[in-house]
């Protein structure tokens, strides 16, 4: 996520972008689940493997990087799993609830 390219002298500043980047790849992870679930996997690997190819993490990064331009029909129920999933968590519930 790019921490080993980031150089900070406060400690405080460094525990923040570490937190910041442990709340992202969570959220890209649950953002795979949601897509899997959404059998939106098929899009995005071979159709000669019946097992997953990439990691629910990878998965999350793909859906993110294509979300602009997908489909709604195939964007709909990614982002209702999505909210779903989101909802679910206690700790993101208290992150961003207050959002």
């Amino acid at each position: 996520m790019g921490m080993s390219e980031t150089y900070t002298r406060s400690t405080t500043r460094r525990d923040r972008l570490f937190l910041l980047s442990a709340l992202a790849i969570g959220l890209l992870t649950l953002l795979g689940k949601a897509g899997e679930e959404a059998d939106l996997e098929k899009t995005i690997k071979a159709n000669t493997t019946k097992t997953r190819s990439y990691s629910l993490f990878r998965q999350g990064c793909i859906y993110y990087e294509l979300l602009p331009t997908m489909r709604e029909e195939w964007a709909l129920p990614l982002m209702e799993n999505f909210y779903r999933y989101l909802k679910n968590h206690r700790i993101y519930r208290s992150v961003f609830g207050i959002i």
